[in-house]
């Protein structure tokens, strides 16, 4: 018999939402009442860092995390926090758990190396494609999705091109609002952390003098650009596809 799954711990203690973030949440509240957001892929490094930010902002009267990994929170508005298992191939299922939330965010995403060429499909296509379908028949209205730069559903790299499919179909899906962040290096301390991702941190301060918004975005800047966007009024948007570039300049610009 497999070992449970060890709980993730979680706290919104050391969250800055910073002057812009913190604005937007108040105005969105005062304006939006009674709103509800859903995270998926809640777990992951960039996941993880959006739940914290979501509930340090309490801009949402609930957070609901669709994950098959418990999660142990502590800090503000912990009564507001939900959690429900989740079947990505349980289409009926998910819509009906989706339903009567407003805004989700998708932060699913393995590696080829972690889950091999066919498991790293249906995580990051198959199931990001299920979940994004099932918001959209709930009549969520606001979709936000962590992708990768370099997507495009035309490349001739494998991950690049999954990636950029599933930006592809989101675009098309119709949602009120659809928001694509694509970062490039994800800086974040990993649980399971692989020699090239070393080999990278110990060269990226280099890399950052030569080219210092090309080349990463730490988890809990790309999570708080997703949280601050879906909060923005539709008329105070200026993209729906966020660069690494634009991600940091977004969350300079309102600390």
């Amino acid at each position: 018999m497999s070992a449970a799954v060890s709980a993730l711990k979680l706290s919104s203690e050391n969250v800055v939402l910073g002057k812009g973030l913190i604005q937007a949440a108040s105005d969105f509240k005062q304006k939006n009442p009674g709103r509800s957001a859903l995270v998926i892929g809640p777990t992951g490094e960039v996941g993880r860092e959006v739940v914290k930010h979501l509930m340090a902002s309490d801009a949402f009267d609930k957070v609901t995390v669709f994950t098959r990994r418990p999660i142990e929170y502590e800090g503000a508005n912990s009564d507001k926090l939900v959690q429900k298992p989740v079947d990505f191939e349980n289409k009926e299922q998910l819509e009906r758990d989706f339903a009567g939330h407003s805004h989700a965010f998708s932060c699913l995403g393995t590696t080829r190396a972690k889950s091999g060429k066919d498991g790293f499909y249906k995580v990051d296509h198959d199931y990001a494609l299920s979940a994004a379908n099932a918001c959209k028949a709930a009549n969520v209205e606001s979709f936000s999705i962590c992708s990768s730069t370099g997507a495009n559903k035309d490349s001739m790299f494998f991950y690049t091109k999954v990636k950029g499919q599933v930006d592809d179909q989101v675009q098309k899906m119709g949602f009120k609002h659809a928001a694509i962040f694509r970062p490039a290096m994800i800086e974040c301390e990993r649980e399971e952390q692989r020699l090239a991702e070393k080999i990278a941190m110990f060269t990226l301060p280099v890399l950052k003098l030569l080219m210092p918004k090309s080349v990463g975005s730490r988890s809990s800047t790309i999570a708080w650009a997703m949280v601050y966007d879906s909060l923005k009024p539709a008329e105070d948007r200026e993209s729906s596809i966020f660069s690494n570039a634009d991600i940091l300049t977004m969350f300079e610009k309102n600390q």
